[in-house]
This record gives structure tokens, sequence and C-alpha cells, in this order.
């Protein structure tokens, strides 16, 4: 996908028409877009957002993007219309998206809105032919998906996020997404819902009396259980989305001098609580497997007592175990002598007696399991006692666990109170305590939904036994319960095969994540992306080995999140040259806002020399600072094209009473 134009009409603080086209050679893929602070450059970046899926990361959303100038200069009860145009290149393809809305000029400032944005799509073929949408968002979110825009249009002061640990999830859906792994996720998700529910219905069909109220209860159960993985999917999502929410607050808390150093103790009480989570988890599943394998020996104590009495009345009687072995006799009267030195003779009374003695004496192996299950009996009183003082052990550890975690949460409340009273603080503070309050809500909701879950699902595996039987009994050769078993088993494979891919293609960004990150850091740091998906920067400590680097500043942040983006963008290149079976990939463009504010100079030069390789197409918005020097010595060597944003600002003395911008080409520093 390469963007060719872009034009605005009375969308935000652009009023009327403004256009502007972007470079698409290869050579010169960088176009430079000029702004100072509020001269437009977030309004044209949410433009973008905007036409293509119809929503804005603006704070007030969607309100307020109609122009106020144009409002104002509209006659009474007249039409005014919003909308973005944007014409692209695509697979040989050039396509015109165009989104509209249309108001109508109420009193004032006040417009109001003739229903919702509207859409349209057409395009011309490789082959020169026209062609209009019919199903114009689906179509565009085929060529750009909408929950992967952010990584394609960003702010670059915001996208430090990348770069938290809380963002794992947004990490590994970027790289199912990018890589086209979700169709192997709409393949498991089809198969276990759609598929199953067919066959279901389809068996149903065919049976009757108990047979056919059995399928029903079944298809019951995988209708909950699919609208539980949807609702928890969404859970999770938010939740997703309230870490990276707390985390930002937590890194504009450390930058407040007042409240530093109680910031930087809550959070060290907070990584506590967090490995004391872990300890408790552990020490809890440790309990039940404990219990659950070894529970048994707490009710044989009396069985036990029976047993090892019974086989002491044995050896008290001298039956067991026998005072002198057979083999012991026979080898006295082989060698012709008793132990006393008495001559021993074949046919004598001595050996006759001696061999009286072996009729007494138990065999078949008697003896010797009498004395192993003496022994077994000793150790499973040994594992008795074991298994109590490791009960006792573990409830003390867990009570120890749940105390310290106690202590430590009043600590973290008392912290808490204190930064809330701090002026500059405050705000954030109360912000961050609603989000965590909401947090543990999506927690709580994802523990219970998971837990209902699985509930459904061992219900269901009833359910699936009980069919088999009452097929078997009636002797029914049921197709569609064969066929709904191998589709349950196609998709535990493309489960296993998606889970494999991801991985491998984590492995593979990991590298190529840490080959830029290399060369832009000065520090001895490297990048990796770990097992969970966690974007993160590690060092080596002598004597302690690779560790990670837990304090980073916003820059280091930015740097991190760039490089994990310009890996993506790469790899998905790859993958569109040389297309798998399930791997896809793409090619995307880039747009970013303001990706300089944070670094240092020396930051600067070096991700203003790596941008142009980021994508094949580079649309970068900067203010007068940020192009000043090293940005613009390097970004030079690749540039295209350059606008200005000129911004007027209302004039309270003169004729203008309503901002807007317009846009000039070139630059005019």
């Amino acid at each position: 996908m390469k963007i060719k134009t872009l034009t605005i009409r009375n969308f935000r603080q652009f009023f009327g028409e403004v256009s502007i086209s972007f470079s698409t050679d290869e050579k010169a893929s960088v176009t430079v877009i000029h702004g100072e602070n509020g001269a437009g450059k977030t309004s044209l970046l949410n433009a973008f957002k905007w036409a293509l899926y119809g929503t804005t990361d603006f704070d007030t959303n969607n309100e307020n993007l109609l122009s106020e100038k144009a409002i104002a200069e509209a006659s009474p009860n007249s039409t005014i219309v919003m909308s973005v145009t944007l014409e692209f290149d695509d697979d040989g393809a050039t396509y015109t998206a165009h989104r509209e809305h249309k108001f109508t000029k109420g009193n004032g400032l006040h417009a109001e809105s003739l229903g919702q944005s509207m859409l349209s799509l057409s395009y011309i073929d490789s082959a020169g032919l026209s062609h209009r949408s019919s199903n114009p968002g689906s179509q565009l979110n085929q060529i750009l998906p909408e929950d992967m825009h952010g990584y394609f249009f960003f702010n670059g002061e915001r996208i430090e996020k990348l770069a938290y640990n809380s963002a794992s999830t947004q990490i590994r859906e970027a790289i199912k997404g990018l890589m086209g792994l979700n169709i192997l996720d709409r393949a498991e998700r089809q198969l276990k819902s759609s598929v199953v529910r067919h066959f279901n219905k389809e068996a149903k069909e065919s049976s009757s009396g108990n047979l056919a109220a059995l399928y029903d209860q079944h298809s019951l159960l995988t209708d909950r259980i699919q609208e539980k993985e949807e609702q928890l999917k969404g859970w999770k999502k938010n939740h997703s989305e309230i870490e990276l929410d707390i985390e930002e607050i937590d890194k504009r808390l450390d930058s407040i001098k007042a409240i530093a150093e109680k910031q930087k103790l809550r959070r060290e009480l907070e990584a506590q609580i967090e490995q004391i989570n872990k300890d408790k988890a552990a020490e809890s599943f440790s309990l039940k497997k404990n219990v659950s394998e070894r529970g048994f020996l707490a009710f044989i104590d009396a069985q036990l007592n029976d047993v090892k009495d019974y086989l002491d009345e044995m050896r008290i009687r001298g039956e067991m175990p026998s005072k002198v072995k057979s083999t012991f006799i026979d080898d006295l009267i082989e060698l012709g002598k008793c132990i006393c030195g008495q001559p021993l003779e074949p046919g004598s009374d001595c050996v006759k007696t001696l061999e009286s003695y072996k009729t007494t004496i138990q065999d078949n192996g008697v003896e010797e399991q009498f004395m192993a299950l003496f022994g077994v009996m000793s150790h499973l009183q040994s594992e008795r006692e074991a298994l109590f003082l490791s009960i006792h052990e573990s409830i003390n550890k867990l009570k120890d666990l749940a105390d310290r975690r106690k202590h430590l949460l009043g600590r973290i409340d008392e912290l808490g109170e204190e930064i809330l009273g701090v002026g500059d603080s405050s705000e954030l503070e109360s912000r961050r305590v609603k989000l965590k309050e909401n947090r543990k809500e999506f927690n709580d909701n994802c523990a219970v939904g998971q837990h209902q879950k699985s509930e459904w699902e061992d219900e269901a595996k009833e359910k699936e036994k009980e069919i088999e039987k009452e097929l078997a009994k009636t002797n029914q050769a049921d197709l569609s319960q064969r066929r709904k078993q191998l589709a349950k088993e196609v998709a535990d494979t493309i489960s296993e095969l998606h889970e494999a891919m991801a991985h491998q293609v984590r492995t593979d960004l990991s590298e190529k994540v840490d080959g830029t990150f290399q060369k832009i850091m000065r520090k001895d740091y490297w990048a990796e992306i770990d097992e969970d998906f966690t974007l993160k920067i590690f060092k080596n400590i002598e004597g302690h080995g690779k560790q990670p680097v837990l304090e980073k500043s916003t820059g280091e942040n930015q740097v991190t999140s760039l490089c994990f983006i310009s890996s993506i963008v790469n790899s998905a290149k790859e993958k569109a040259n040389n297309p798998g079976i399930f791997q896809k990939g793409g090619v995307y463009p880039i747009v970013m806002d303001s990706p300089f504010g944070a670094l240092d100079p020396e930051y600067r030069e070096k991700v203003a020399s790596f941008i142009p390789a980021l994508a094949d197409q580079v649309i970068v918005m900067v203010s007068k600072s940020q192009w000043r020097g090293e940005v613009e010595n390097e970004l030079s060597k690749r540039l295209g094209k350059q606008y200005t944003l000129k911004y007027h600002k209302p004039d309270k003395d003169g004729d203008e009473k309503f901002e807007y911008t317009n846009l000039e080409e070139g630059f005019y520093g």
C-alpha cells in the first residue's frame, strides 16, 4: 500500500478543502510535514484514521470534528459537509476511499448531525477496469487491518507504550495480525463453534428421544462456551489496555520531583506484591498437588495399625519370619556335617529330624512378601507423617505470604494517600486509583468467567460420553458425530500450529529488533521479544549475567518501540514478497507524528538515519525545533516532498474570529 493523496474538507481546523500529495518514489520515499504545536499535525494524523475506520484518537473521540469556522460561515439550516478522501495504490490497483459526514447549521456554533458518517470505496484494477465496493469497510480492513492501524499511524510521543511490560498482549496481537496468522485463529474458532454446531444440529435432526435431548444439551453448552470465550476476550483486552494506562501514569508520576521517591518506593513494593502473588500461586499449586496425590495417607491410619498388629502377632508366634531357612538345611545335609560338628549320614535319624523341620517352613515366596509388606507399612507411616508436615509447612508459608501481602498493601495505600495529597500529582493519582478498581473488576470477571467456561467444558465432555454410549446402545452409526469429532481434532491441530508459528515469528522478529536496536543505542544493551511476547531491554552485569533493564528513559522506550515497528513492517514486507500458505504479510506505509520529541541529539540523528528504512513509504510530521540539525541532515538524503502547515489563530481585533490551518508545499521555517 502506498498513499498518493489526502484531501480534507472542514475537518477540525482544516477549513474548506485542503489537499496533500505524498512521495511514492522508492529512492525518495520520505514526505515531511512541518508544523508547530497546535498547527494541526495530530488532526492530520487522525484524518487518515477517520477516513479508513471512522475513529480518532482525540480525547473527545469523534465529537467536535467539524470545523468551527465552517459552522460559523454556513447559512442557517444549510448543510455542511465534512469529509476526508484518501487515494492509494495497493497490489496493482488504485483505490479512492471517501468518508463524509453531513450536518445542518443550527443556532450559533451548533450543528446537528445528519446520521452517521458514510464510507465509499472505488478502485481501478490492474486491467484498468473501474469498480465500486459493496462492502468498503471490510475491504479496507483486509488491506490495512483496523486493529493494527496504531502501528502505521502513530503519535511518536506515545509510541513508547510498546516498550512497557504491560504491552505483551498488544505485541502478540500485532505479530499475529501483521503476519497473517489470524487466519489460523479464525479457522480454529470457526471449527470449534459454527462447524460443531452444524454437525450437532444435523445429528439431532436424525435422532429422537434421549439422544435428541442429549444433542440439545450439548449444543446449549457449546453456545455458552462460545459466548463466554468472546466475553473473556473482551475483558482481557480491556484489562491489557488498563495496564498500559496505569504504566503510562506511573511514568508521568515518576517525573514529578515532589513525589519521585514515594513513587519509586511504591513501584518497588508493588513489584514485591507481584512476586508474593506468584509465590502464593506456586505454593497453592504445590499444596493441591500434594493433597491430590498423597491425601489418601491421611485416612489409612487405622488400617495401617490393624495390619501392623497382625504382622506383629505372626512374628511373636514365630510364624513369620521363619527362624531357619529351607535352603540352609539342604546345604547342611549336602555338606554331611551339622553346625555342631555332628556328622550327617544319609538316612540317619539326624538327617530325618532336620528334614522334618522343612515341612513347617513357609514357601512360595510368602515369607518374602511378609518382609516386603512389613517394610511398606513402615514406609507408609513415614510418608503419612511427612504429608502432614508438608501440609503444615505450606499452610504456614501461605499465611506468611498473606501477612506480608497485607502489610505491603497497607503501606502502598499510605503512599497513595500521600501522593494524592500533592497538587501536581493529585489528578493523575485519582485516575490511577480508578483504573486499578476497573482492572480488578475485569480481573475478577476473567477469573469467574474462566471458571464457568471450564465447568461447561467438563459438562460438554460428559455429554459427549453419554451421546457415545447412547449411540452404542442403539447401534447407530452416526456420521455427524464422527465429523464433529474430526472437526475438533483439526481445530486442536490448528491451535498447536498457530502457537508454534507465532513463536517462530516472535523469534525471527526478536533478532530483527535487536539488530536495529544495537545500531542506534549507545549503551551496551540488547533488545528481545521474550517468551511472553514482552519487548524488553537487557544488559550484562558482571557476576550476575543477563539482567533486564528496569529503569528506561522515555527516549530509550521510544527507540525500542520504533525498532519493533520497523522490524514488523519489514517482516510483513518479506512475507508479502514470499507468501506462504498461512503467512501473507503485506506492504504498509508508516505515518508518524513527532517521533523525535523525547530524543537527545545523538538519538535523533540515529533514528532519523534509519527512519527511511522503516517502510517503502514514510510520512513524518515534525515541529521546527525537531527538524533543524540532525533530523534535517539525515532525512534530506531520502526526502521526496515536504509541506508546511500554516496556522491562523483568531484575531479578537480583526475580522478573523476562528482558527484554521492551510497547507503550503515546501518548508517555510
